[in-house]
């Protein structure tokens, strides 16, 4: 972590955010707009990876790692874009943007500060990953400054239940494919060795109860400030009438 090349990377990654939340908010963007961008993204990012992490099957051919399959949470995030994209409005379209706007955020934020594909300019792995978090978390900023993203109570309560359903989902994908190695959401392991309070020295058990407070710390102190101006607005309207 924090290496001259990852420095290098999170500096590119910032000026690309920087540049895009300014196009996107100058030209006042629509959801569809910044969407098909976030989609061209995603896809770009999708195909690279799957070329270069195909491996050669016992059968003959080849077959995609497992340890690629879209089950992180930010990879998860990819069929979240193409609904906001394309799916209709209503309720559910809501509470996918509710939910994207904060977990992009923070877990983009994460995926850049804790570069797990490594910073190497000269393997692929490095651009995609890079690229695709810097792209999510511009789309998840322009979803929170565009306003699309409604936020408060109902919300956090949705965006918690969402991500503890996740996370408890994840450990029987993890256990179904745990002879290739999986760590999706990082449930069976940290991201990194080493870390100062996500680690393994007091057993797994710890681990896990550590990474679903530290989770559930984050995403509630990250709706603070709407909750704030929920509360607010809610006085307002009170003393108006």
């Amino acid at each position: 972590m924090f290496t001259g090349e990852h420095l290098i990377w999170i500096g590119l990654c910032a000026a690309f955010i920087a540049a895009m939340t300014v196009l996107s908010r100058r030209n006042n963007w629509t959801l569809r707009r910044a969407g098909g961008v976030m989609t061209v993204i995603c896809v770009c990012s999708e195909v690279s990876k799957i070329m270069s992490d195909m491996q050669a099957s016992p059968y003959g051919g080849m077959t995609l790692a497992p340890q690629s399959l879209p089950f992180h949470l930010c990879s998860m995030m990819i069929f979240a874009v193409l609904y906001i994209t394309f799916g209709r409005e209503g309720r559910g379209k809501q509470t996918v943007i509710d939910f994207v706007a904060v977990m992009g955020t923070l877990g983009s934020f994460c995926a850049l500060m804790i570069p797990t594909n490594g910073t190497d300019f000269t393997q692929i792995g490095a651009y995609q990953c890079f690229v695709y978090h810097g792209g999510l978390l511009w789309f998840s900023l322009y979803l929170l400054l565009s306003g699309r993203a409604k936020l408060g109570r109902r919300a956090l309560v949705r965006n918690l239940t969402i991500l503890t359903g996740l996370a408890f989902g994840m450990i029987y994908v993890n256990g179904a494919l745990s002879v290739y190695g999986t760590n999706f959401m990082y449930l069976v392991r940290p991201p990194l060795e080493g870390l100062p309070y996500l680690n393994l020295e007091s057993g797994w058990y710890a681990y896990f109860l550590r990474l679903i407070a530290l989770g559930a710390a984050i995403v509630t102190a990250f709706h603070l400030p709407f909750l704030v101006r929920e509360r607010r607005g809610k006085k307002e309207r009170e003393a108006a009438r």
